[in-house]
């Protein structure tokens, strides 16, 4: 019997990896939508030299000042928020397939921020998670009707974030 090979790392210990298909279309509607909701935020919050050019890892790159770490950004809606965020959910998930972003970002930009930002469906509101937390985070699977039996997901406790109007608030979305 042949060994299956195919794994990935999670602290030190190995598991299958098993992703969701990308889907072009639904990621062509809600990258615009969460993108220029980010681009007017960032505008609003001081953030100049806005690289908003796709490419394989980071969504955006801004700086607030020349002598201060650069800014990175992974964004994604959730389309199952679709009102204030319920007390129900104590927890934020991130695909775990974001984690070649953590990987990148820790190999060849550790000096800058890293920011994941989940959006709710309309973009009006969004939690801000710093790259350490999500790093740190518990990795499990999900159940749900919505997601591949065996898809690993960043667990991240809705206290080691912080929700951001998206509309009304200036603040910089990192943990102090």
């Amino acid at each position: 019997m042949k060994r299956n090979t195919s794994h990935m790392k999670i602290g030190w210990t190995k598991m299958s990896e098993v992703k969701k298909k990308f889907d072009k279309a639904l990621y062509d509607v809600a990258d615009k939508a969460a993108k220029d909701a980010m681009v007017t935020w960032l505008k609003q919050n001081d953030h100049n030299n806005i690289d908003t050019n796709e490419t394989t890892y980071f969504d955006f790159v801004s700086t607030v000042s020349p002598d201060l770490p650069r800014h990175l950004y992974e964004v994604e809606v959730k389309y199952s928020w679709k009102t204030p965020w319920p007390d129900s959910w104590a927890e934020i998930r991130i695909p775990y397939r974001k984690k070649r972003l953590l990987d990148k970002w820790k190999k060849e930009c550790d000096n800058d921020l890293l920011t994941f930002v989940v959006f709710r469906n309309d973009c009006t509101q969004a939690w801000f998670i710093d790259g350490d937390t999500v790093l740190n985070s518990e990795v499990k699977e999900v159940s749900n009707r919505n997601i591949r039996k065996g898809e690993q997901f960043f667990h991240i406790p809705t206290a080691d974030a912080y929700l951001v109007d998206m509309k009304n608030e200036s603040s910089s979305g990192h943990r102090d």
